[in-house]
This record gives structure tokens, sequence and C-alpha cells, in this order.
């Protein structure tokens, strides 16, 4: 048995449809738009750093360890006084006073002077420890650069023959070939440490797009264009050097990732300093033919009824005009025909949503409905239309730096280094209603740090 309330709403339901109305008002003219938002430049920056441990291992596994007077294929060396000079340790590395300081134990052979056999004694005659220092920086060509000089050096073994010193023939030949010694360790630092192969990866990484909604497909396309590295730094373990990479961010709506071509890694730009914050403004073009797409899919998802089922929306698209988001319901039941409402597509920092605020009629459309009928469901189809509209993005927002970080991980660089998101914050900057989409700069604020475990 009905309660009267029941056969109360059932009488006011029939009652509304009895009184159903057609809808024909006139579609708001698509013109009044935005300012197109210009090109804005994103950043990525963060230190790169490897240990002081791998730069030694680096040069001492390329120096070799005869540094002047190689000999011959026949076992020779060249020369009327034939000068051998020969590492007896490992190279030392230490970072002081803003330099790399390098030592080594040296021995050193000189053959019989004005004699015939130049064939190296099977002793040397000396040993001593040299010092060397370098200052340490980046080149166009993805090295680090030294300009190795000697210091001074101390002895470990006195050059003596017959009891005679023979200090000064040691310092006049050292004075000779220090240049020689001074190269082939800057060859060593030059060959070994490499910093495009550190970086070449992580640049082809951050061009891989970045799925943000799932459900609506919405990407992210990074492309850089530059980088920048600044003077390298150390202390007593490691050294550092900050790098800032210069790319272009532009979103698309596509229900697969996306294919875009990959750009190489470009000479590396010197910089006295460089900005250790990353600055990433992501600017979006929404096209209304993505935003209708998506919506003919998910309205399909999703109840469309509303006041009791008297009133159905059928169909929902959008499009721009007097700088708002002109959206074009048709409807039936209760009213049947065309419906248009308008509102702003905001940025929500709460709940990271893209969604449109202050949702009404249009003014054709508010005139041809009737008062009687606009207390009913009014409200409830606003919020309907809302719903439809808004790009819940905040779990996948929360999720992109181990999203980011995991990526890496799988690919070549995170085998040998470490690559760490402290934070990642969207902020929104401005959006524009654009003849054929939407306009959108959002800026994301992140603290990236990458360790280099092995060069």
């Amino acid at each position: 048995m009905k309660t009267p309330l029941q056969v109360l709403t059932g009488l006011g339901v029939l009652l509304l449809l009895v009184q159903c109305q057609k809808l024909k008002p006139e579609a708001p003219k698509a013109e009044g738009f935005d300012p197109p938002i210009q090109p804005t430049m994103s950043y990525l920056a963060g230190p790169i750093t490897f240990q002081l441990s791998e730069l030694k291992e680096k040069i001492n596994a390329e120096l070799d360890p005869v540094l002047i007077g190689k000999q011959t294929k026949d076992g020779k060396t060249k020369g009327i006084i034939s000068f051998r000079v020969k590492r007896l340790g490992p190279v030392n590395v230490e970072y002081v006073d803003q330099q790399i300081k390098l030592s080594a134990p040296l021995q050193m052979w000189l053959t019989k002077p004005f004699s015939r056999d130049t064939t190296p004694p099977k002793e040397p005659f000396c040993a001593l420890n040299v010092n060397f220092k370098t200052p340490i920086s980046v080149t166009p060509n993805w090295r680090l650069g030294s300009r190795t000089t000697f210091t001074d050096y101390t002895w470990i073994v006195q050059p003596k023959i017959a009891g005679i010193s023979l200090t000064n023939i040691v310092q006049n030949i050292l004075d000779r070939h220090k240049t020689d010694i001074e190269m082939a360790i800057d060859s060593a630092v030059h060959t070994q440490l490499r910093l495009d192969e550190m970086v070449k990866p992580i640049w082809h990484d951050i061009q891989n797009p970045l799925l943000i909604s799932k459900e609506y497909g919405l990407w992210l396309i990074p492309k850089p264009v530059s980088v920048a590295a600044g003077p390298v730094t150390g202390d007593a373990r490691q050294l550092t050097t900050h790098i800032r990479i210069a790319l272009q961010t532009q979103t698309e709506l596509k229900p697969k990732e996306p294919e875009h071509p990959r750009t190489p890694l470009p000479i590396l730009q010197k910089r006295e300093q460089v900005s250790e914050v990353s600055d990433l403004n992501v600017l979006s073009f929404i096209p209304y033919a993505d935003i209708n797409r998506m919506l003919a899919i998910t309205t399909n998802n999703k109840s469309k009824k509303l006041a009791l089922g008297s009133l159905t929306i059928k169909e929902v698209s959008v499009y721009g005009g007097q700088r708002s988001l002109i959206i074009k319901a048709d409807v039936s039941g209760l009213m049947d025909g065309t419906m248009y409402l308008r509102g702003r597509p905001v940025f929500d920092t709460l709940t990271n949503t893209l969604r449109v605020t202050n949702l009404d009629f249009d003014a054709e459309t508010w005139s041809a409905l009737s008062s009687s009928s606009n207390t009913v469901w009014h409200k409830g189809l606003r919020k309907l239309l809302e719903n439809l509209l808004t790009i819940r993005l905040g779990d996948d927002i929360a999720k992109l730096p181990q999203t980011i970080d995991k990526a890496f991980e799988k690919g070549g660089p995170g085998k040998k280094t470490d690559l760490g998101i402290q934070s990642f914050r969207f902020v929104p900057q401005t959006i524009a209603i654009r003849p054929d989409g939407i306009q959108a700069l959002i800026k994301v604020k992140s603290t990236v740090k990458v360790t280099v475990n092995q060069l």
C-alpha cells in the first residue's frame, strides 16, 4: 500500500510531465575570448653528485703506470740520456681549497749517460712523492675538464751515484717533463669522466609522456631543449655540479600514450651560477573536440537522470564564448530540447581537480524556462553537469613522484644513479578560453636530487 508521501510525489511528477516545455533558446555566440597564454619555459634543476673514490678509481684505471719514457717494441727507450718515470703506487685524490689535489709516488730510471746501451737499469735510481693540483669544471662536450699543474715533491729515495747527489739533475729533468705528466693526468680525467653518459638516460627518460589522469586519458608531454651546468664544488667525500634542464611542456587528451620524436642531448651550456630551483610550468591546451570526446565516454557511465527521473540529459558538449566555457545540454522529459549553461574552468588546489565554477544558465535559456519548474531541478542539473565536467587529478598527482622515480629505476640510469624527488606541488597560474580549446598554465614546484653511485 502506498504512503501519502509517495502518492503526493507521484502526482507532483505527473503534473510536471503534463507541463513539459519545449526548449529552443538561441545558442550563445562563440566570440569574445581570453588573450592567449604565451609559452613559458620550464626548468628541472638538481645536483649531480659523485664520489671522490669513483674519481680516484677512474683516474688510476686510465693513467698508464709508465708516465714518461715508454719502451719501444724491442724493449728499448730512445735518447742519449733516457729518462723513465713510473708510478710506484696509485694516484691519491683529495678535494682541498676548491681544487682537486693529486699525489702519487714515482720511481725514476736513468740510463748510463753517453752510453749506447739505453736499456733501463733493473732498479730505479730514485723515488719521490709528487703533488699536483687542478681546478675541475664542466666542458661543452659533457666532460669534466682539468688543468693539472705540478706543485711540489718530497723524496722517498734521493738520487745518488757513487755517493754524489744528483738532485739538481733530477729537478731539471722533472722541469722538462712535468708538462707531459700534467697532460697525462688531464687526459685520464677527460677520457673517463663523461657527464653525458650520466645525463643522457635522464634526458631520454624525462621525455616519456606522463599519464596524469587514467580516467580521462590526460597526458603530460615534456620536451627538453637545453641543459646548463654550474661550477663544480666538493668536500672530503664527493664532487657536485648543479644542472638545470630547460624544457617545454604540453598536455594531451588521448586514449593511448602519445608518440613524439625524441630530442637528442644538446651541447652543455656552462654558467657561472645555476639556479637550484625546479620551475616547471605546464602549459596545457585541451581542445574542445577532446573534451567532447571525453564527455561522450564518461556520460555513458554516469547517471544522467534527475527530478525523480523526470528529466534526462541525453548529450553534453562544450565550446568557448564570452570568456566562459559554454555547456550545451540536450535534455528530454520535463524539458525537451537544448539548454545552455556557462562557467569558468578553475584548478582546485585543495582537491587537485580541474572543474567548472559558478555554472549557471545562459540568459537565453534562463528566459525560456518557466519559473514554476526552476526550483525542482535547477540546482540538481548544475551539480550533475559540474560533476561531468570535473577532472579529478588528486590521486594521480600525489603519485607522480613515485611514478617518475619507479620509471627512472627501471631504466638505464637507475642502475647507477639515485633520483630523489623531495616535493611535488601544483600551483595554478591562469586559464584562458580560446576559440578551439582551453589553455591552462599550472606551475609545478619540486625538489630533485641526482646521486651518481657509479661513474
